[in-house]
C-alpha cells in the first residue's frame, strides 16, 4: 500500500471522531434531565448514553455519553456547561476513532 492510503486529513479525522464524555454526579432524580437538556437545545440526541448508580453507598450516578455529531470545540463546551451543573462532581472527557465507512 502506498502511503497516501495511510495518511488522513485533518477532516477526515475529525469526521470519525467520537467524543465521550464520563460524568460523576449526585444521584438525583432530575440530573439526568438536567444533562440531556445541553443535547436537547441543540436539536442533537447522542449517539449512546448509559447511566448507572454507584454500587457501594448509592449516592453517585455515573453516566457515560458519546456522541460523534459534534466537533472538538462543542464538545470542549458541553463539558464545561456539564461540570457547571449542580450535584456534577466530575466531568472526563476523551475522543475516540470510529470505523471508517466506506
Amino acid at each position: 500500500m502506498s502511503l497516501h492510503n495511510h495518511s488522513h486529513t485533518q477532516a477526515e479525522e475529525q469526521s470519525n471522531a467520537v467524543h465521550c464524555f464520563s460524568v460523576r454526579a449526585v444521584a438525583d432524580p432530575g440530573m439526568m434531565p438536567r444533562l440531556m437538556e445541553l443535547w436537547a437545545k441543540r436539536g442533537l440526541v447522542p449517539d449512546r448514553w448509559h447511566g448507572a448508580r454507584d454500587g457501594a453507598s448509592g449516592t453517585y450516578v455515573d453516566i457515560d455519553i458519546e456522541s460523534a455529531e459534534i466537533d472538538q470545540q462543542l464538545a470542549a463546551q458541553m463539558a464545561a456547561a456539564m461540570r457547571g451543573i449542580f450535584g456534577v462532581s466530575q466531568v472526563l472527557m476523551s475522543e475516540k476513532r470510529s470505523a471508517a465507512r466506506v
